[in-house]
């Protein structure tokens, strides 16, 4: 039987708020206007690929209904933010390694 058809699994979304030892996270999830802090490790496929997540990350985690306090992360997800909405600096158009003075 397939994880994602299973009854016995929540899939939720949650920020990273905190990097543990032993590839453990400290995910915050934000549900009906409470902050719940949950104890996650990665999934095998994140190991495997050698994802990297850090403080502020967007994932995808999955709770079993039978202990709730502690997840496994199987995705991270894209963060929606580009230059046009940025404030932060623009990479320089046209000023490259290699071009000649006049």
């Amino acid at each position: 039987m397939s994880r994602k058809n299973n009854p016995d699994i929540i899939e939720l979304e949650g920020i990273v708020t905190k990097l543990l030892p032993g590839t453990m996270f400290d995910v915050e999830l934000n549900q009906n206007n409470k902050k719940i802090t949950l104890l996650c490790s990665l999934a095998g496929k994140l190991k495997q690929h050698f994802i990297k997540l850090t403080v502020g990350d967007r994932v995808l985690l999955e709770i079993s209904k039978y202990d709730m306090t502690k997840g496994r992360i199987t995705y991270r997800l894209k963060n929606k933010t580009s230059y046009q909405n940025s404030t932060k600096s623009v990479p320089i158009k046209g000023g490259g390694v290699g071009k000649k003075k006049k």
